[in-house]
């Protein structure tokens, strides 16, 4: 039976997009300041779109994704509170969010997480000052890990590679830890292109 890789390798070193992007050719440079941005992603894409969207996939209890514990700072096999999301930016599905909170946490340090529904995560975090952020990771995610399985099946009509590029971070507030993926989709390519500079008239 052939076996299916359910966990990602996740680098937060300073070669680590060196190596992830490696295969990217001109791309690369776009792709980078992306991945390593440490703004909203929210504000980015709203930046370059006239119309911005979120759909909710799903907000519901579930258990912990094989690569997530050990950066969460729980168990194996802990119950967690997770949050699947698709980016819309002009009609068309640019990133895959995925955030992950453990059960115990909602209601104490991020209160406002159970009342997001179709709002970005990002309006709250990055405009919170208890809000902080720690180093961000990368990877690319390959079809047979469950966010891949997820994206794929939201998203049945839209041609997907074997493999997808993601980053993660973990957001602290008070005593609480949040994590928060962002998968980059197809159509977020063109996006990245650089924004002409304005000349005046």
């Amino acid at each position: 039976m052939r076996c299916v890789p359910r966990k990602a390798r996740w680098m937060a070193h300073p070669q680590a997009l060196a190596t992830l992007l490696a295969t990217e050719g001109q791309r690369m440079r776009c792709v980078r300041a992306w991945l390593a941005d440490p703004g909203s992603m929210t504000l980015k894409l709203k930046a370059r779109t006239d119309a911005f969207s979120v759909r909710l996939l799903r907000q519901r209890p579930a258990m912990i994704l094989a690569d997530e514990h050990e950066a969460l700072g729980v168990t194996a096999r802990s119950r967690v509170v997770e949050r699947d999301v698709i980016l819309h930016c002009d009609g068309l599905p640019v990133v895959f969010g995925h955030t992950v909170l453990s059960t115990g946490s909602v209601k104490s340090d991020w209160p406002f997480f159970s009342k997001l529904g179709n709002t970005p995560l990002g309006a709250n975090l990055f405009f919170d000052p208890l809000v902080g952020r720690r180093p961000i990771q990368y990877a690319r995610l390959r079809s047979g890990h469950p966010l891949m399985r997820r994206i794929a099946q939201a998203l049945p009509q839209t041609p997907l590679p074997t493999t997808l590029l993601a980053r993660r971070s973990l957001f602290t507030r008070r005593g609480g830890i949040l994590m928060v993926t962002d998968v980059f989709l197809p159509a977020l390519e063109a996006l990245m292109r650089p924004v002409p500079a304005h000349v005046p008239d």
